[in-house]
């Protein structure tokens, strides 16, 4: 496919998107708490979303790297708790997954790791 005479803009068009899935899941140890005293979060580039505890949460982006910032609220609060950062590189088509997870204690932050996609 040749890309001579086409404008940065159409190449960009013609690129497929990748799409990431982010799951977040709290310790067995303290998920009764923060099921239902807390609500997840990601901020992804600077742009924050709210998730749900063990359901994906997934994003169509372009390729390329990505920041992504994991943590938890308790509700009626602004305090962002548990935050973990990562970075992930994404191929043109590619499906990521990153898992958030914390430790058996409140004060461990979420670790992401990527995993294979289904």
């Amino acid at each position: 496919m040749s890309t001579a005479g086409t404008t940065p803009r159409e190449r960009a068009a013609t690129r497929r998107r990748a799409r990431l899935s982010v799951v977040v899941r709290p310790h067995w140890v303290n998920a009764w708490l923060l099921r239902t005293a807390a609500r997840p979060y990601l901020r992804l580039d600077g742009t924050e979303h709210l998730l749900e505890w063990n359901r994906a949460g997934t994003f169509s982006l372009e390729p390329g790297p990505h920041e992504l910032e994991a943590f938890w609220r308790y509700r009626g609060t602004r305090v962002p708790l548990g935050a973990g950062t990562s970075q992930v590189q994404l191929q043109e088509g590619e499906e990521a997954l990153v898992e958030a997870r914390n430790g058996p204690l409140n004060h461990q932050p979420l670790q992401l790791r990527r995993r294979p996609a289904p």
